[in-house]
């Protein structure tokens, strides 16, 4: 087997394909309901080693899905993080949550149709509650890469410090339940546009109704 870095940071056409079979078979089946070798064969691949010789392993995949969908929507959530520190905001909610919201959903917009948010959904299954300390610890195997899953780590540590006067555990079950409620919204606007709803939200139309929920709720 040849050598494969983890995760892939430029991948190839053959990779792209694999990655975009999982994340929509994950997006639609969940983990347990998206095997390897359905994941493979959707991807046009005939030998069902594929995944294996691309990515190492199937754990190889997932991450490399991970940092694929990831680096754009942290490179934008950055530069807004940034942005509000720079301005003496990294305490005002509303801008908490537009750097939540605002790059995740130009991402899914740009991705049309995407399955990004189901996959997050699904990602976030079989982890705690209140998931940011397991992901944070997960995210530590990548010893010498940079995750760019780092930058949303630590915006939702800001959003803790202002949710519920940063008393824990209230704050981080609060962040976790807006994280998590704006997750399955998204995902059931990908749904919709999926399924060509004539009643589909306009995108634009629902990140400004999640930030402003998110903000009050972050607070209330």
């Amino acid at each position: 087997m040849r050598e494969v870095s983890i995760p892939v940071m430029e991948p190839s056409p053959a990779q792209v394909r694999l990655m975009e079979s999982a994340e929509r078979l994950v997006a639609l089946r969940g983990f347990d309901g998206a095997s390897s070798r359905a994941i493979t064969q959707a991807a046009g691949h005939r030998n069902h080693s594929a995944i294996n010789y691309y990515f190492g392993s199937r754990q190889g995949l997932l991450d490399s899905i991970y940092h694929w969908r990831s680096t754009p929507i942290s490179a934008h959530r950055g530069a807004m993080v940034a942005d509000l520190v720079a301005h003496g905001r990294e305490t005002d909610p509303e801008a908490l949550m537009r750097a939540f919201v605002e790059p995740y959903a130009t991402a899914l917009d740009a991705l049309r149709p995407s399955f990004w948010a189901r996959y997050s959904v699904a990602s976030l299954a079989n982890r705690p509650l209140i998931f940011m300390g397991e992901v944070r610890r997960d995210v530590k195997r990548f010893n010498d890469i940079e995750v760019p899953l780092s930058v949303t780590l630590d915006l939702f540590d800001m959003m803790r410090a202002v949710a519920c006067g940063g008393r824990e555990p209230d704050a981080g079950l609060r962040v976790a339940v807006i994280v998590r409620s704006i997750n399955a919204t998204m995902a059931a606007w990908e749904a919709d546009v999926e399924r060509r709803d004539l009643d589909t939200v306009p995108l634009e139309v629902l990140a400004e109704q999640a930030v402003r929920l998110g903000s009050v709720t972050l607070t209330s």
